[in-house]
């Protein structure tokens, strides 16, 4: 009884005593690992001025696009087309249909009936000078002016899209040198650093 006793007060300090070791020593939690999330780099490559020049040349603002500016390259799209909307919607009265060589002042006969010269008058194109001298100035005014302002436009569009591209190439070769000054406790400097990496935004 003696035995069983002794060896369970020796079994209850040794526990006590293993208890209170490690109450003094500090919980250290694990530690957290960084966690990087790495995006794929958007890899910026010049432009080549002759490309957005073909572009333009296409299509009017798609070389501005293709240069990155695509508010610009929207804007040109809308004026060169609109312009020369403009100039078709003016001269469209002056464009003759079949039908309209039945008229006498064109030709015709004016029975409603399209004869066999009247077809060939409509084919040669006859009476076109006619049909355009009778729009009213209004109309021939606008035919020229959207006309002049559509080539104006479309040619402007065109030499705008190379500078675009020259423009997007300056900026890119900016952000991939810098300059700055280089300050310590014992020297001043001009310190230059390229990145050679891709451009990422």
């Amino acid at each position: 009884m003696k035995s069983a006793l002794t060896v369970g007060c020796l079994l209850l300090a040794t526990l006590s005593f293993t208890s209170g070791a490690y109450a003094q020593v500090p919980f250290d939690p694990p530690q957290a690992r960084d966690t990087q999330v790495q995006t794929a780099p958007t890899i910026e490559i010049p432009k080549d001025p002759l490309v957005a020049m073909y572009l333009s040349a296409t299509l009017p603002g798609l070389g501005q696009i293709y240069a990155g500016n695509k508010t610009r390259g929207a804007l040109f799209m809308v004026t060169v087309l609109g312009a020369f909307a403009t100039a078709y919607a003016s001269y469209e009265p002056a464009i003759l249909k079949l039908s309209d060589y039945d008229a006498a002042k064109y030709g015709g006969n004016a029975d409603g009936l399209l004869s066999t010269f009247e077809v060939q008058n409509w084919q040669d194109k006859k009476f076109q000078d006619t049909a355009f001298k009778s729009l009213s100035d209004g109309r021939k005014a606008g035919l020229i002016t959207g006309a002049l302002a559509g080539a104006t436009l479309y040619i402007w569009n065109i030499l705008d899209a190379r500078s675009q591209a020259h423009d997007y190439n300056r900026e890119l070769g900016r952000r991939r040198v810098t300059m700055g000054l280089d300050a310590g406790p014992h020297r001043v400097g001009l310190a230059v650093a390229v990145n050679l990496s891709p451009a990422s935004h």
